[in-house]
């Protein structure tokens, strides 16, 4: 390949790594059965939290493929990535979903023993992926050294278009996401809000984006992956301590 031709694939890459600036966007919440008022929206990147209004509708800053992160007592968890025509029109409407009332009683039949390796499909288990892991895989990854297959027409185009479209950056911003999403539901199912306020001294208004806080932080989410109880402790009171400092000092 030409040196013309390698430049041209290096301009087009790049070209995907230009920055836009914030703007400030108009939101609403619609909910089909439900209310859409008291929904937390969190912008992962800037760290920017609102709450929606009784109609459902907020403002947020967020620049082109920020993840907005949405929960609330009574809807389903949800994220959302700013596209580019949410972002030039300055406008952003999300459809949530009321959560489903748990039956009282579900019979659950067990049938962990059938599988494709005690059915001899497979010699042993197949590695496991999650939904986001499962479409970064499929969409591939593209590596500058791959732009050496296309003179032999021995490379898929699929990993080139993506890095060109940047859906590969997209696919693994979710991965990630992912796994911050679980923690979170984690975080969530072990500690009431009554610990954040009460143990951690978190003012009520700040309990969702303390958790997001720690959920970000990549000591903490080693932390609690490991279990210790005592561990996990001591490093929710020291970012506790971190945040509430944060927070004074943003009124002051």
């Amino acid at each position: 390949m030409t040196k013309n031709k390698l430049l041209l694939y290096g301009c087009l890459l790049l070209l995907q790594l230009a920055f836009s600036q914030q703007r400030v966007l108009e939101g609403r919440i619609f909910v089909a059965d439900g209310v859409p008022s008291g929904v937390h929206i969190v912008n992962v990147a800037n760290e920017q939290e609102v709450v929606s209004d009784s109609d459902g509708h907020f403002s947020i800053a967020a620049d082109i493929d920020d993840v907005l992160v949405l929960s609330a007592e009574q809807l389903e968890f949800q994220r959302t990535i700013v596209d580019k025509d949410q972002y030039y029109k300055g406008r952003i409407d999300i459809t949530m979903i009321s959560k489903v009332t748990q039956l009282e009683e579900v019979e659950v039949v067990n049938h962990n023993n059938i599988n494709a390796v005690s059915l001899r499909i497979l010699n042993r288990p197949a590695k496991t992926y999650t939904p986001a892991e499962r479409r970064l895989r499929t969409a591939g990854v593209f590596k500058p050294i791959q732009l050496l297959g296309i003179i032999a027409g021995g490379m898929e185009l699929d990993p080139i278009i993506n890095a060109i479209n940047g859906k590969a950056k997209r696919l693994k911003k979710e991965v990630l996401l992912e796994k911050k999403e679980m923690l979170l539901s984690k975080v969530n199912a072990r500690y009431t809000d009554d610990y954040f306020k009460t143990e951690l001294k978190i003012a009520s208004e700040y309990v969702t984006g303390f958790k997001y806080y720690l959920v970000e932080d990549a000591d903490f989410a080693e932390t609690f992956e490991n279990g210790n109880p005592e561990r996990i402790g001591i490093e929710m009171a020291r970012k506790a301590t971190d945040f509430n400092a944060a927070v004074s000092k943003e009124k002051k």
